[in-house]
Parts: structure tokens; C-alpha cells; sequence
């Protein structure tokens, strides 16, 4: 048997093949939680590219349908041009985000989405984006540059959303027969012009996240499952409701039984219980996609008379890393072993495996590092090794 193609490669030369992959594996975590634990939706909310999953998941579109909108989208995007371009990730709230996009006096970036209260998406032509993360990281704003192959939800992409319009008009859509909750429109979807507006709109839309989070736990919502893979809106929804139950069945490798003792943890009845929403995984936003290979951001030129980097080494090193992440994300230190997979086993995404190389960087004086790519860094030992190297200048900074 084959083995599946990697990430990277599905990135850099099938990205078609990816948004298959990922509206497939949405559809099936929600198949698999009726099926293993009885889970019953009482909404779903997709996230960017994931409402084409939610639409589908909802009873708006047939799965045929659907298959056919992912594969039209990928064809108008590839046909299209001015496309070229990216994201990136700021940990600030929405106010500063639009604040730092304004300051670069540049209409080709973007807000993309609003994610928490301390997480924006912006997106843009590439040169651009270089200019926005040197100015963050003069204002100290962690940035990320995320892997995507498109500046989605800007408008840059009009062509692309006009091309990709023309197919929509084909396809029959519903209502819902599910109540769903749309982030690009900012209200709940009740008319077929309700989906079509979303897929016909999406492309250079923002996502609002976070406020549909807050309007539909409003709304007596308390119980969220995500049906991709990995966990990065989950993470999103217990920064912003705390309080609420989540479930990421895909967070880690699981077996089958693992998979439904997830699902009914989340599903068993309670006195006075709400409803189960079900949130879609994003596509092209948070590395609730597969986003393999985040880069550590490029940072401006350290100021001249700046001190140099001091060395860090040594036994100590690891134990220092292992209370900084346990800190961070909230689990026990005694989990945060050295050869244990940040990402598979612990299901730490990229992204903030990333912010939290850049605070053990800055916790010891370190310089930037450039070419360096978080993925191949999977455990804390081998992070120790790259600032073990990054403090003896072995490391091109």
C-alpha cells in the first residue's frame, strides 16, 4: 500500500488534491461522531474555506455538489491572475491588527480574518507581507507567515471569485436544514441566496470568527466539536469562551475506540445541556488545514550596539523548555518528554509551536533565524539543539 502523499508536496504541487483531502476529512469526523456516538448537530459554522463543508454538512448542497465547488474553486484560483501572495498570523486584537495594515498605506493587504481577541490574519501580496512583518516585529508583534498557496479573503482574488461565480450559478442550493451559523456573513444561513452569497463572496470576504463564536455561545451553544484535523480552532474557541466543552478527535493519532470515547465524552446527555455545534476545520486560515511548514517570521535588522546572543547549553536547557510550553499550552510538564512530538502527539499546531520558539529565542538573547522551518523541529530536543546552535552562531542569522 501506498503511503500518503506529504503535506509539503500536496502544497507545492496538488493543492486541488489538498482541498479535497480536507473538505473529505470534515465530512467523515462528522459521519464518524454520528455513527461511533450518536452526535447529533444542533449548528454548524464553517471557517473560511470549511463553509463549503458546513453548506454541505447542513443539507444546502448535495456531497456531489459540493466535490464540484471544491474542484471550481481550485480552477478559478489557478486560472486566475494577480493571485500571487500569502498570510500571515498577528497575535494582536482586531483594532491593532487594522491599525498595523493601515500604517503600511498598501490596499492590496488585507484584514482575513478575525480570529480571537488576540489573533488577526492578514493577507497580501508577498512583498508586502515582508514589509508588515518587519514592521511587527519592530513593534515586538509576533507574526507568522502561514503556508497558503493564496492571499484569500482580499480582494485580490476578484477575478478568481468572478470566475468561480459563474459555476455557483449552476449548482442548485437549499436552505439548511441544519441551522448554521456563517463567519463571511456575520448571521445565521436560513435562504438558499444565504449559501449562495457565501460562495460567491467568500474569496474576498472577511472571516469573522471570533464574533460568531461570542453570537452563537449568546445563543445557548456550549458544546463544540471540530471535525478536521489537528485542534487550531478549538484552541480558538477556549481562548475566547471560556467555560465551553470542545472536543478535536483529529488533535492526535487515535485509534478507533479512542475516536468514540471522544465523540461520547462530548455528546453525553446533561441536566440542562445546550445543543452541540459543530465547527468546521479552516482551509486557508489557521493550520486547522494541514499547514506543514511555517517559517519563523523575518524579523528587521537587529538596531546596531544591539547585545549579542548568549549561549544556552547544557542539561538545564531542556528542563527550561519543558516549564516554558507547559506554561504556555496548559499541560503538565511531565508530558513535554524530549522525543515526543509537539504536533502528532500533543497536538501543538504550527503556529504556535512557532510564537513559542520566538519566546525561548528571546527569553535567551537569541538572534533571529533564517531558513529555518518549525517542521523540522518536532520535539523539544530537537529544539534545544537549534538554540543550542543559534547561541553558537552555527546557525545563519
Amino acid at each position: 500500500m501506498m503511503d500518503a502523499p506529504a503535506l509539503d508536496t500536496l502544497l507545492a504541487g496538488d493543492v486541488p488534491a489538498l482541498s479535497l483531502a480536507i473538505f473529505a476529512t470534515e465530512l467523515a469526523v462528522l459521519e464518524l461522531s454520528r455513527e461511533l456516538a450518536g452526535v447529533t448537530p444542533g449548528l454548524v459554522i464553517g471557517h473560511s474555506f470549511g463553509e463549503f463543508a458546513a453548506l454541505t454538512a447542513a443539507g444546502a448542497l448535495d456531497l456531489a455538489d459540493g466535490v464540484r465547488l471544491v474542484i471550481a474553486r481550485d480552477r478559478a484560483l489557478h486560472a486566475s491572475r494577480g493571485t500571487e501572495g500569502g498570510m500571515v498570523a498577528l497575535r494582536v486584537g482586531r483594532q491593532r491588527g487594522s491599525a498595523l495594515v493601515g500604517a503600511l498605506a498598501d490596499r492590496a493587504v488585507a484584514v482575513a480574518a478575525h480570529n480571537g481577541y488576540d489573533q488577526v490574519v492578514v493577507s497580501g501580496p508577498h512583498e508586502s507581507l515582508n514589509r508588515l512583518t518587519a514592521l511587527a516585529d519592530v513593534l515586538e508583534v509576533e507574526a507568522t507567515r502561514l503556508r497558503v498557496p493564496y492571499p484569500f479573503h482580499n480582494r485580490l482574488l476578484s477575478e478568481a471569485n468572478r470566475l468561480f461565480e459563474a459555476e455557483v450559478a449552476g449548482i442548485r442550493i437549499r436552505a439548511p436544514r441544519v441551522p448554521m451559523y456563517s463567519p463571511v456573513l456575520g448571521r445565521y444561513v436560513e435562504t438558499e441566496q444565504d449559501g449562495r452569497e457565501i460562495l460567491t463572496s467568500h474569496l474576498e470576504r472577511e472571516v469573522g470568527f471570533l464574533p460568531a463564536l461570542v453570537t452563537v455561545r449568546g445563543d445557548g451553544f456550549t458544546r463544540f466539536l471540530e471535525c478536521g484535523a489537528r485542534a487550531a480552532l478549538t484552541d480558538l474557541v477556549n481562548a475566547a469562551l471560556p467555560g465551553t466543552r470542545t472536543a478535536a478527535p483529529l488533535r492526535q493519532r487515535r485509534t478507533l475506540d479512542e475516536l468514540r470515547s471522544a465523540f461520547a465524552a462530548l455528546s453525553a446527555e446533561e441536566a440542562g445541556s445546550d445543543a452541540l455545534p459543530v465547527e468546521r476545520a479552516g482551509a486557508e486560515v489557521t493550520p486547522a488545514e494541514p499547514v506543514p511548514a511555517v517559517p519563523v517570521p523575518e524579523a528587521a535588522p537587529a538596531p546596531a550596539g544591539s547585545s549579542p546572543p548568549v549561549a544556552v547549553a547544557g542539561p538545564g536547557l531542556l528542563g527550561e523548555l519543558r516549564t516554558l510550553y507547559a506554561s504556555a499550552i496548559g499541560y503538565p510538564e511531565e508530558v513535554f518528554e524530549a522525543d515526543v512530538e509537539l504536533e502528532a502527539d500533543l497536538g501543538i499546531d504550527s503556529i504556535r509551536q512557532t510564537e513559542l520558539l520566538q519566546r525561548a529565542r528571546r527569553k535567551y538573547g537569541l538572534p533571529e533565524a533564517e531558513h529555518v522551518r518549525i517542521t523540522d523541529y518536532t520535539t523539544l530536543a530537537s529544539i534545544a539543539g537549534l538554540l543550542t546552535e543559534l547561541g553558537a552562531g552555527r546557525v545563519n542569522a
